[in-house]
């Protein structure tokens, strides 16, 4: 399913989630970022499936766990390597009629390719921290308790000390953010990463306050690179 949001517009952007689309949660902060030439498409892995099946697509002991949302806004886990395809087939459909394409997700996808632009969250923002002197020592946000020691190996490859906290972008309430964050900053984290496109700008303002540390925000990372593409 492709979902448009404005009937005309000079650039196109085309966006994919690993849930349903259309993602209004992310979009409706993206948008205002990306100026009003900007006309979004939207195409989500789970898109015209039935609980049943996506029940079939959960993860497996020992997959990579990806969260998201369903249109509902209903939480979901996903087996990563059983919604490759479906990504894939999302970007077959969406790059005939888009300028630049961007992945809401921030989990790896080397399999992925495009005849367009697109930009992939997960290396986006590991660039970005790669660039960054004096972090000693990271703190990351994920969703989920079975994300943590993935995302520790993941964020080690280019930081020697990695601290991770699940708290779910859509079940979680503002206080377990600020315990999260107090956590964080009681354990001297340089940096914090919000480590998925679900979390929002309310809940990076609640960290960055609370833990008195600067805060990347992959939704923000990722808008600001498109306007500079779209120009």
């Amino acid at each position: 399913m492709v979902n448009t949001h404005m009937k005309s517009s000079k650039k196109i952007v085309g966006f994919i989630t690993i849930g349903e689309s259309p993602r209004t949660d992310i979009t409706s902060e993206i948008k205002p970022l990306l100026g009003a030439n900007i006309e979004i498409m939207e195409c989500g892995a789970l898109d015209g499936l039935g609980k049943d099946e996506i029940k079939d697509l959960a993860p497996r002991p020992g997959d990579y766990v990806l969260v998201t949302r369903l249109r509902d806004g209903t939480a979901v886990k996903l087996s990563r390597d059983k919604i490759v395809s479906r990504m894939q087939r999302c970007i077959n459909n969406l790059e005939t009629h888009v300028d630049v394409i961007g992945l809401l997700c921030t989990g790896d996808f080397p399999e992925l390719s495009s005849r367009k632009i697109m930009i992939e969250p997960s290396r986006l923002i590991m660039n970005v921290v790669s660039s960054l002197s004096n972090i000693k020592r990271l703190g990351v946000i994920v969703h989920d308790e079975e994300q943590v020691r993935m995302e520790e190996e993941r964020w080690g490859r280019i930081i020697n000390d990695v601290i991770v906290v699940p708290v779910s972008a859509y079940l979680s309430t503002e206080d377990d953010f600020r315990r999260a964050a107090e956590y964080l900053r009681d354990s001297d984290v340089d940096l914090v990463i919000l480590d998925s496109l679900g979390y929002n700008i309310k809940m990076k303002n609640i960290v960055r306050e609370v833990s008195g540390k600067p805060v990347i925000l992959p939704r923000t990372v990722m808008a600001e690179i498109i306007r500079e593409l779209t120009a």
